[in-house]
């Protein structure tokens, strides 16, 4: 008898080994079936455009999404009213790169000295449901 209840004890153990592995093997498979949540990145993170004559001003920033799903921009807003951005693409899949159009015009609001504006740029990005991008420079009058 004491060699069938080890058998069974052992059986049985190899059994619940077999279960737990077949757990861990559906959990893992059914994550790794689970694209990665979209991810925005902005290039570069913040923009100094130095000196500013009293005249409009450009720049241009990269929008990627470094995830595994599409990213969705679901709005775009500056600051001030002196700023405007424009974005190339609304729906970016996984790598994919747009373009962002940043314009600063000082004249708008009388503006002279250091300057700081802020882009900003919401998305369904689960980690940053919204980026700041940084705008600085020193407006020069005439």
């Amino acid at each position: 008898m004491n060699g069938a209840a080890g058998s069974k004890k052992t059986w049985r153990l190899a059994l619940a080994g077999l279960v737990v592995l077949a757990i861990l093997g559906g959990y893992g498979y059914l994550r790794s079936g689970q694209p990665a949540p979209p991810r925005i990145e902005i290039t570069p993170a913040s923009y100094d455009f130095g000196n500013i004559p009293y005249t409009k001003v450009e720049t241009r920033f990269q929008v990627r999404n470094a995830g595994g799903s599409p990213l969705e921009i679901t709005g775009v807003s500056t600051s001030c009213g002196c700023t405007t951005a424009e974005i190339e693409s609304k729906s970016l899949l996984p790598g994919a790169i747009t373009g962002l159009h940043v314009t600063f015009d000082p004249q708008l609001m009388g503006e002279e000295g250091d300057i700081l504006r802020v882009v900003y740029i919401k998305s369904n990005d689960p980690q940053q449901p919204e980026v700041e991008i940084e705008l600085r420079g020193m407006v020069i009058k005439p």
